[in-house]
């Protein structure tokens, strides 16, 4: 289960008051008016669903008004679709009814909600979470998306759209005024979306093989501390080209390099800019914008997405040409601590580019020497690492999660069932910090990122669990939202 976009829940209800696996097809489908369906998937997974792709595949898909887009799940995990509009106020225009009533229902970011037919400017249409059947300890009281969910696009535009309980999980859908040639086939986007999911699963798998040994110290009396992940990411690293604007002969590349994203309350990304075939002596400024190059930026001011996409843009700093025409600009870009997991500092799966402005004034893409999208290959482990721990009595495990886009947590069934999801997200842990004979049920509750664990009111919300074994046995533990994803765990316990 992934960082529950809290802050933006809360902060909405207060404003209003108070897997059968689904495949792409080949082509697009016509209907009689000349529209057309297009098909993205949700996720992918490992073969052993060890390593989640948290992207959508597609990244970016360019269709024209009137045309429907299908998402279809791809994955165990459950992930969704959500847009957020243009809208600044909290009409029923804005906020259709439905979503008014899952939010004071506290069903949140769990249920469907929103039109079918979206203009860009309502402010909530999601598919819910989308689940996978494998998932039979859903609470049926709670209602969720189904495996596919559409929408009918009636307005030209750039739409960013997300998951809201993925940290930058991201996808863009550009709408073109009806009768626009379109860029590529259906095909062609089942093509791009198979490299990128493979992609994004290699850079997972490469994460699994990175991931650290287990870690110990030495603890009071001979006893030893030891240290376990709650799952891996790819490094947060992203490189791009940067391609020449029409009539410029700019070009070069950049590399974005996240520090602390996971492990910090003050997460960065350093952005380093490089470019030739400049001007001598010219200035130009750099931004990193919402959308994709060669469209206008989208828009992130509605009551929704302004907290979502917080803050929308980067002004980088300068890039300065030298006599030979070449420049390079380091910005270190940072944003505060946030509860919203979608708000969070971190490199996006896709929607974000750099655009490189004619001169020195920062004017969001009106006009362009060069531009780069940039792509992240966003993925996640969910193993704990390691997966089987031997250790001593008296000795003290310390789970952490220390993943840049993934919460989960560490759950001692004792004989009990499993819990229920999402039920599960909303319970308190059991302690931490304490002694544990493995003969009860013991629950870490869900463990965050650590600025998601800081946010707005440090302290309360947790990053780890730390546990005193006192008696020899075998302990099972799960991951209750990646249970199904085979999220388990086991401390084996010897005489001291």
């Amino acid at each position: 289960m992934k960082t529950r976009s809290a802050a933006v829940l809360v902060a909405l209800m207060v404003l209003l008051g108070a897997l059968a696996l689904a495949p792409v097809t080949a082509a697009s489908a016509a209907t009689p008016g000349g529209a057309r369906t297009w098909h993205v998937l949700v996720g992918g997974q490992s073969a052993d669903r060890a390593v989640q792709a948290d992207g959508y595949y597609p990244h970016v898909i360019t269709i024209d008004a009137g045309d429907t887009v299908t998402w279809a799940l791809n994955t165990v995990q459950l992930v969704g679709v959500s847009f957020a509009g243009t809208c600044a106020d909290i009409s029923s225009s804005c906020a259709p009814q439905d979503c008014l009533t899952i939010f004071r229902e506290d069903f949140q970011d769990f249920s469907p909600c929103g039109p079918s037919r979206y203009d860009g400017v309502t402010g909530l249409a999601q598919s819910g979470m989308m689940v996978s059947p494998v998932y039979s300890n859903w609470d049926t009281s709670i209602p969720h998306g189904a495996t596919t969910y559409s929408l009918t696009f009636t307005r030209p535009g750039v739409n960013i759209y997300f998951d809201q309980s993925v940290t930058g999980m991201r996808g863009v859908v550009v709408v073109h005024p009806a009768g626009t040639p379109y860029p590529f086939t259906q095909a062609q986007y089942s093509a791009q979306a198979q490299q990128q999911l493979q992609a994004d699963l290699a850079a997972g798998a490469q994460a699994r093989g990175d991931a650290q040994p287990v870690t110990a110290s030495a603890g009071p009396g001979g006893t030893a501390t030891y240290h376990v992940a709650l799952g891996a990411n790819p490094l947060e690293t992203a490189r791009l080209q940067i391609a020449p604007a029409a009539g410029s002969a700019a070009r070069g590349s950049a590399l974005l390099d996240g520090s602390g994203i996971g492990t910090s309350p003050d997460p960065s990304i350093t952005v380093t800019v490089k470019l030739s075939g400049l001007a001598p002596g010219s200035v130009h400024a750099a931004q990193i914008l919402p959308g994709v190059c060669g469209e206008a930026p989208a828009p992130a001011t509605g009551i929704i997405a302004s907290q979502i996409f917080a803050p929308p843009a980067y002004t980088l700093n300068n890039l300065t040409a030298g006599p030979d025409g070449t420049a390079t600009s380091t910005t270190v870009i940072t944003a505060p601590p946030s509860n919203s997991a979608p708000a969070l500092l971190a490199i996006p799966s896709s929607g974000w580019f750099i655009n490189v402005a004619a001169g020195p004034a920062a004017d969001n893409a009106a006009t362009s020497a060069a531009c780069g999208n940039v792509v992240y290959h966003s993925a996640a482990v969910m193993r704990y690492l390691p997966q089987d721990l031997r250790i001593r009595v008296g000795d003290t495990v310390v789970w952490t999660d220390d993943t840049s886009n993934q919460t989960d947590g560490v759950t001692f069934l004792a004989g009990q069932p499993l819990p229920q999801v999402p039920d599960w997200v909303f319970s308190s842990p059991t302690g931490s910090g304490v002694s544990y004979d493995g003969s009860s049920y013991f629950n870490s509750g869900p463990l965050y990122r650590a600025d998601a664990a800081s946010g707005s009111a440090p302290g309360s919300r947790p990053h780890s669990l730390t546990l005193t074994f006192t008696k020899p046995g075998t302990f099972p533990y799960v991951g209750v939202p990646a249970f199904f994803m085979g999220m388990k765990g086991s401390v084996i316990v010897t005489p001291p």
